[in-house]
């Protein structure tokens, strides 16, 4: 039990460097696309129901804030120790001897690359840690299905189900990147027909893949419910409210075709650093110098892959070759002529593509076979006189090269994110509308303006989306108008269209006509402000209290 617990101190090391300086203060942490506050929404037709259930129930114990940097630090050691298992069942496939110190040391400095590389970074520093999970998740069902294919013990089936069943609940689009492993497997396993009827024959293999299946669709059974049910908007976004326009906003990064794929085979391209809410990575001089010094490794990898005598095991290499293709491919997307009309077809033919709007997402699929390839690379290379004579040495310049490819995820995110407390007058407000009690129940509806998705708040000090509904106790309808890339709202939201008319008309016809009426309006002294202040010469509409950041005003019963 101590060597186990000794073999996984240098991956809460690793994450400790990232993560420590937020403990030091309290506060929450706010990025582009990622608000929390003291109010956690329960909605059972959304696929982070279950997530968002069990948070709510730690919040009785533990402050939110303090749930949140724990969430944030299980996301980079859920894809640090996806790193890992896929690094020694690599290891195991090469049959090296796993339990050495050696080998040990080897899986944790392998394990250092599915963590810090653009990727994770972009991802990380926007806020889209939902896809983060997803991606590790991703890593550990591939390292099952890889162990299930290569040992013929079907049980690993069962947890990469799990790992499917969470990356599919945090994010739905992984489907589409999950699915080519799956392939390969399922034509590795024909592959192995005669030796699978040698233990048992296929009866397991089948019963194998029906645990699959009911796992998968239990651990999604609340959102694919409300979509039988009709309960759900999500189809109706997708075919509704994302359009070509989309494809345009959300394309991947990068001056022209080969521009974009030079970004994505460097692990980046991802649309959001342009918008300049954080420190791009590219931005730094020769920022791809690691990864050029680790392409050789992974070529080497390819090449040593091509070199076993099994065949079976020279068509797996093959398969991942292909996989990688693929997702480099669909990464460039519109980008190059190439790949635009493949790419247009599968958006207008194929159920639900059209909600993978971000290509850039099947980076995800590529990093695995990076680290399959780099793995065998190095193995293979651990073994030379020069670097076995100076292992240590051989590991530090291995993990500061891997580390450099994203050196800013360190201490806080090299201090670009840093805990910071909602306003005291938010407190304020949401206690007086919430009746002075601090029950988290309250019926009042709240229309929050400024009316935008994303804008700056002044005590936040950047711009992030709108935290109203994740703060105040009573429900807010707040801005669902993105503004960017030449959309302006694509929710589909028939409360939004009707506020944005009511904006339009100063209010000269009356109240808006909502669903759920208002019975609150609250105005941020933010952004553009001062162009909502004919609030107060509304005939139907009472000033209530004036706040150093809050305008709040009450909607008065016709």
């Amino acid at each position: 039990m101590k060597n186990k617990i000794k073999e996984y101190w240098p991956y809460a090391l690793a994450v400790l460097a990232i993560i420590l300086p937020w403990f030091f203060r309290s506060g929450y942490l706010f990025l582009t696309d990622n608000v929390w506050g003291p109010k956690i929404g329960l909605d059972w037709t959304n696929s982070a129901f279950i997530f968002n259930l069990l948070i709510k129930g730690l919040s009785f114990v533990f402050p939110i804030d303090f749930l949140e940097k724990i969430f944030i630090a299980g996301v980079l050691t859920l894809i640090l120790l996806g790193g890992r298992v896929l690094v020694r069942t690599i290891l195991e496939y090469e049959r090296e001897p796993i339990g050495a110190g050696s080998s040990n040391g080897l899986v944790f400095v392998l394990s250092l690359f599915a963590l810090f590389n653009p990727f994770v970074y972009d991802r990380a520093l926007y806020g889209q840690f939902g896809v983060l999970v997803a991606y590790g998740c991703l890593l550990f069902a591939v390292a099952r299905l890889f162990r299930a294919w290569q040992t013929l013990d079907f049980k690993n089936l069962w947890l990469s189900a799990i790992f499917s069943g969470l990356a599919l609940m945090f994010s739905l689009h992984f489907v589409f990147l999950l699915a080519p492993f799956y392939l390969l497997f399922l034509l590795g396993v024909f592959g192995k027909r005669r030796e699978i009827k040698a233990v048992g024959g296929f009866k397991k293999f089948w019963l194998a893949c029906l645990f699959f299946i009911l796992i998968v669709l239990i651990l999604n059974a609340n959102w694919l419910l409300a979509l039988a049910v009709r309960s759900s908007s999500l189809i109706g976004f997708v075919e509704q409210g994302i359009t070509n326009q989309d494809l345009l906003a959300f394309q991947t990064a990068g001056k022209g075709g080969w521009g974009t794929l030079v970004n994505v085979l460097l692990m980046s391209g991802f649309w959001g650093k342009d918008q300049f809410r954080y420190f791009d990575l590219t931005d730094a001089p020769g920022w791809q110098r690691s990864f050029v010094l680790l392409a050789p490794i992974i070529l080497y990898g390819v090449y040593r892959s091509f070199r076993r005598p099994s065949r079976a095991a020279k068509i797996f290499g093959a398969g991942l070759l292909a996989i990688f293709a693929l997702a480099v491919l669909m990464a460039v997307g519109i980008k190059s002529g190439v790949t635009r009309n493949f790419v247009m077809f599968l958006y207008d033919h194929l159920p639900l593509y059209k909600g993978l709007r971000e290509p850039q997402k099947w980076v995800a699929a590529i990093i695995p076979v990076y680290l399959f390839f780099l793995t065998l690379g190095v193995a293979r290379l651990a073994k030379a006189k020069l670097v076995a004579n100076n292992r240590i040495l051989s590991g530090l310049v291995l993990a500061a090269v891997i580390v450099m490819q994203a050196p800013s995820l360190l201490w806080g995110f090299n201090r670009q994110v840093w805990p910071t407390p909602y306003p005291d007058d938010w407190y304020q407000v949401n206690k007086l509308l919430n009746g002075g009690t601090p029950s988290q129940e309250c019926s009042d509806r709240i229309l929050f303006l400024p009316w935008h998705m994303y804008m700056s708040f002044n005590w936040a000090g950047k711009i992030i989306a709108n935290p109203a509904a994740s703060f105040f106790a009573c429900p807010v309808l707040s801005g669902t108008d993105m503004e960017w890339g030449g959309i302006y709202d694509n929710s589909t939201d028939p409360d939004g269209a009707a506020v944005a008319a009511w904006l339009a008309a100063h209010g000269k016809n009356g109240a808006p006509v909502l669903r759920t009426p208002v019975r609150y309006i609250i105005l941020a002294k933010e952004v553009d402000f001062a162009s909502y202040l004919w609030l107060k010469d509304l005939s139907y509409v009472k000033p209530l209290l004036e706040t150093r950041t809050l305008f709040v005003y009450e909607v008065k019963a016709e």
